[in-house]
């Protein structure tokens, strides 16, 4: 036997090289086909959280306090008599009247 010939011929060493061969092309393709089941898994388990969060949101700003709620008046007496601020929430804070 000369240097050209280092893989043994026959039936048996051929398919064992194909069997091999076939082995890591499926064990590739089923880390792949498990890859993207697992980045389906996370995208759906965001869109889910997602709309729990807005659902969440919806329900607070619908339960909300009323525009009586969201004002407080403050007494502060003066010379003359009694003079009432009205502090109204807005969006950019507290506003004093």
């Amino acid at each position: 036997m000369t240097a050209t010939h280092t893989a043994p011929y026959g039936f048996p060493h051929n398919l064992l090289a194909l069997l091999r061969r076939a082995g890591a092309f499926l064990t590739k393709g089923v880390l792949a086909v498990a890859i993207i089941f697992m980045a389906g898994m996370i995208a759906v388990a965001t869109a889910v959280a997602g709309l729990a969060l807005a659902a969440f949101a919806i329900i607070l700003r619908l339960t909300g306090s009323r525009d009586d709620e969201s004002q407080t008046r403050y007494e502060e007496s003066a010379e003359n008599g009694a003079i009432t601020l009205e502090a109204k929430k807005t969006p950019r804070g507290w506003t004093v009247e």
